[in-house]
C-alpha cells in the first residue's frame, strides 16, 4: 500500500463533499452538480468517502474524481483488509478505517482547544487528516486558522 505519510502536515477535509446545505453557502448557486468536486478541491484538500459511496461509483466517475481533484488531493476510502485500493485513484487514494489514529474526526461542537491538543508536537506525526463530520463551514474555516497558526496547514 502507498505510503502518504508526511510529517508536521495535516490534511483537512469532509466526510464526501456533496452537502446538501453548501449549496447556494459553499458552492455557488448556478454551479453545476459535476463541477463541485473541483471547486471542492480549492479549498480542502482531502475527503473521506463511506464504503457504499465509493464502491457504488463506477470507473469512470472514479476516472473524473481523479481528474478534477489536484495532485496532492487524497481521497480516504473507508474499507477493510478485503477491500483493493480502485485502480482509478492509486496514487491519490487511501484505504483506511473509519478508527484510523491518523483520522481526526470534528463536528460544530468540537472545541478548538481539543483539536489543538490532538495536534500537539507529540501527536503531529501520527494525525494526518482533519474530517468534518457535518461540514459546518465556520467551523471548518476555525479549524483551517487553527492549522496555519500551529504551521501544520498544507
Amino acid at each position: 500500500m502507498t505510503s502518504f505519510d508526511e510529517p508536521q502536515i495535516v490534511r483537512l477535509g469532509a466526510l464526501d463533499w456533496r452537502f446538501p446545505a453548501w449549496r447556494d453557502a459553499f458552492y455557488p448557486a448556478d454551479m453545476p452538480e459535476e463541477w463541485q468536486l473541483t471547486y471542492f478541491n480549492t479549498q480542502f484538500n482531502c475527503t473521506f468517502l463511506k464504503q457504499a459511496v465509493w464502491q457504488q461509483a463506477s470507473a469512470a466517475e472514479r476516472v473524473q474524481w481523479y481528474a478534477d481533484t489536484h495532485d496532492r488531493f487524497r481521497f480516504l476510502l473507508e474499507a477493510d483488509a478485503t477491500h483493493a485500493l480502485p485502480p482509478e485513484l492509486a496514487d491519490k487514494a487511501l484505504l483506511i478505517s473509519r478508527s484510523d489514529a491518523r483520522i481526526v474526526w470534528f463536528s460544530r461542537d468540537t472545541p478548538l482547544k481539543e483539536l489543538a491538543e490532538k495536534l500537539s508536537p507529540e501527536t503531529v506525526g501520527s494525525v494526518q487528516y482533519l474530517i468534518s463530520l457535518d461540514g459546518n463551514l465556520e467551523q471548518l474555516e476555525r479549524v483551517e486558522t487553527l492549522l496555519e497558526v500551529m504551521g501544520l496547514a498544507t
